[in-house]
């Protein structure tokens, strides 16, 4: 299905959640979210959609998960832990050496 122009997110509850589709557009402003640029290990574990642990300097919030510069998609620090909001769909499902 195609649509004109990005998506920006949806309501959900008290939240406004950002689309994984603006996390990977061009219209996208780095600026508008914290980005954590993420170590390899890390950005697998991202893209495998597997819960992470960020450093306790990262304000909560929705923060930009990147790897080597480029954005990868949105997690929701809550502290202890951030949720992993990459698409269940586009997530790795093998193994990579």
């Amino acid at each position: 299905m195609l649509t004109a122009g990005v998506p920006l997110g949806e309501v959900k509850g008290r939240d406004a959640v950002p689309s994984a589709a603006l996390a990977l557009s061009s219209a996208l402003r780095p600026e508008a979210f914290m980005t954590v640029d993420l170590p390899r290990p890390e950005a697998l574990r991202y893209l495998w959609r597997e819960a992470l642990s960020l450093s306790a300097d990262v304000p909560r919030g929705y923060v930009l998960a990147a790897y080597g510069g480029l954005p990868l998609g949105f997690m929701k620090q809550l502290g202890p832990r951030a949720n992993n909001l990459f698409p269940d769909e586009w997530r790795i499902r093998k193994a990579l050496i």
